[in-house]
C-alpha cells in the first residue's frame, strides 16, 4: 500500500495486478511512502489513518482472474525472483507468500501442467481481495487497459501531467492465448470457478466458448464464501501496525533517484 501526502492519494496493491510496478512508480515520481504491507486493504488502513487521510483519492487495479491463475502458475513454475523459496517473503515473517502458495509451488515444481494445477487447487468459485477493496475506491484501473487507466487515475487524483507507467515484472514463459491453458479438459470447471466473479465485474469468457450458463450452486457458493472472507478479514485476521513494509520493491532504489 502506497500513500502520497503531497498528492493526497492512496494506492491499494492487489496481488498479481501490477502492484509492484505502480508502487515503485508512485514512490519514485509522486512522493509515495509505504504504509502497512504491500497487499494491505482499505479497512486496515482506516484503523490507523489520520482523519484527513480518509479523504485521499483511493485507487486499485482489477484483473481478470483467469489471467491471474495463469500468471501465478508461470511465476511459480519459474520461481520468479526466488520469491516462493525465500523465507522473508512468507506471511509468518511479514511477507505475502502464504502456506497455500508454497503448497501450490511445490505441486507445480513436480512438473505439473496448468490443467493438473487447476484441477488440484481450483474447486470452489474464485474470489480475491478485490471484493474487499473495489467499493472503497474512487477509481478502478482495469489491468487490460492499464496504460490509459493509470494516467486517468492520476489525473482524477489531481496530478498534473502524469508520466506513462513503466512496465515491469512481465511473466516469463507465459503464452499469449489463454485458450492454450484453458483447454476442453478444464473448460466446465473454469466456468464453475470463474463465472460469478466474471459476471460481478463485467468480464467475459473467451468468445469461442459461446453463451455460458452459470450454475446456481456456483453463484450461492461465491456469495457465501465472499461473506465469510469479509468476516475473517475484518474481525479475525491480525492486522499490521502503521509502519510500512513493502518487501523488496524499493530494495534497488536509492532515495536520491526520486524525482526532485
Amino acid at each position: 500500500m502506497i500513500i502520497s501526502h503531497k498528492h493526497k492519494l492512496l494506492f491499494i496493491g492487489l496481488p498479481f495486478s501490477a502492484s509492484s510496478a505502480i508502487s515503485k512508480e508512485l514512490y519514485l515520481q509522486y512522493e509515495g511512502e509505504a504504509v502497512l504491507r504491500k497487499h494491505s486493504l482499505y479497512h486496515e488502513f482506516k484503523k490507523v489513518a489520520e482523519t484527513q487521510e480518509l479523504q485521499y483519492f483511493v485507487f486499485a487495479v482489477l484483473r481478470n482472474p483467469m489471467e491471474i491463475a495463469i500468471t501465478v502458475y508461470e511465476k511459480m513454475k519459474a520461481n520468479s525472483k526466488g520469491n516462493f523459496t525465500n523465507p522473508k517473503f512468507f506471511t509468518e515473517n511479514g511477507g505475502h507468500i502464504t502456506k497455500q502458495h508454497r503448497k501450490m509451488f511445490n505441486f507445480i515444481q513436480k512438473k505439473a501442467t496448468f490443467q493438473q494445477y487447476f484441477k488440484e487447487f481450483f474447486k470452489k468459485p474464485y474470489d480475491n481481495l478485490a471484493g474487499l477493496t473495489i467499493d472503497n475506491c474512487n477509481y478502478v484501473i482495469r489491468y487490460e487497459n492499464i496504460a490509459e487507466d493509470y494516467i486517468a487515475a492520476l489525473k482524477k487524483a489531481g496530478v498534473k501531467n502524469p508520466r506513462k507507467l513503466p512496465f515491469a515484472n512481465k511473466t516469463s514463459g507465459k503464452k499469449e492465448d489463454a485458450l492454450e491453458y484453458y483447454t476442453d479438459e478444464i473448460k466446465d470447471l473454469a466456468i464453475f470457478v470463474f463465472g460469478p466473479f466474471l459476471e460481478k465485474y463485467n468480464y467475459s469468457f473467451p468468445p469461442s466458448w459461446g453463451k455460458v450458463k452459470l450454475s446456481i450452486k456456483s453463484r450461492v457458493q461465491f456469495k457465501t464464501l465472499g461473506f465469510l472472507r469479509r468476516i475473517n478479514q475484518k474481525y479475525f485476521k491480525k492486522h499490521p501496525r502503521r509502519v510500512g513494509s513493502q518487501g523488496t520493491i524499493y530494495g534497488d532504489i536509492k532515495r536520491n533517484e526520486r524525482k526532485a
